[in-house]
């Protein structure tokens, strides 16, 4: 799997094209080490975003806490230089890609501000989840 540095948002999909990494974890032992600066693998495949998200009482207040997890820990994940592949279940695209959370869409960008297409079912987001 040939993938850039940063984030990566990858459809079952595009899973089943691309493959996984080795080293895996849920989404709260990532956000957890990504807190408390505790190293990540290089290559990382992280499940239960989607999960995370539609569980809370407000998705939207969840896409918003782990962006700035991200956003405030950036000089941490910048030094650790990860690939970070989060599986996700159901993500769909209209005019950008969203998880369905019944009639409501949650867009990436709530999370990922520059994220961008890779490939069918595959987004990708630089370190840096400002620009």
């Amino acid at each position: 799997m040939s993938m850039d540095l940063g984030f990566h948002v990858h459809s079952e999909e595009a899973v089943e094209r691309h493959g996984t990494f080795d080293d895996e974890m849920s989404v709260i032992e990532f956000l957890r080490r990504v807190t408390r600066m505790n190293s990540l693998p290089y290559d990382v495949t992280v499940y239960g975003l989607e999960d995370f998200i539609c569980g809370a009482n407000s998705p939207r207040d969840a896409c918003e806490y782990i962006h700035n997890v991200l956003r405030d820990h950036a000089n941490f994940l910048l030094t650790e230089n990860p690939r970070v592949q989060f599986v996700v279940d159901d993500l769909e695209y209209w005019d950008e890609p969203v998880f369905r959370d019944g009639n409501d869409e949650i867009p990436l960008r709530d999370i990922f501000h520059g994220i961008e297409q890779e490939g069918s079912g595959w987004y990708y987001s630089n370190i840096n989840v400002q620009s």
